[in-house]
């Protein structure tokens, strides 16, 4: 079976592509445009899949602090969640009460933590 995908270019990123494609990186714009969907489908293929695990929010902070006591400086909490598998609104709300509780600090316009 074959799909039809649909997508809206500027038209730099457009001009771009037909570039491409007239100096023979494809046979058309359509078929570049296949092979560039194809090469970024197999890539995410190739990568992690983070799955979230479903925990209650007191086991969430024991992982939260567990993972700040082994981490040094500033930490990101998407990368937090990532590597704990733990949906990103949960560490966030982790995080405000720890900060609430004066043991992090949050860095103003930056979503980054300090761990004091």
């Amino acid at each position: 079976m074959i799909r039809r995908l649909s997508a809206v270019v500027s038209d730099e990123e457009y001009r771009r592509i037909q570039k491409l494609s007239n100096a023979g990186a494809a046979k058309s714009v359509a078929d570049l445009v296949r092979q560039a969907v194809r090469r970024y489908a197999e890539e995410l293929g190739s990568s992690k899949l983070v799955t979230f695990r479903n925990i209650s929010l007191s086991q969430a902070r024991k992982e939260v602090e567990a993972y700040l006591k082994r981490k040094a400086g500033i930490v990101w909490p998407d990368e937090m969640a990532e590597e704990l598998g733990i949906d990103y609104r949960l560490v966030l709300q982790v995080v405000q009460e720890l900060t609430n509780e004066g043991k992090l600090e949050v860095m103003e316009r930056k979503p980054q933590v300090i761990v004091k």
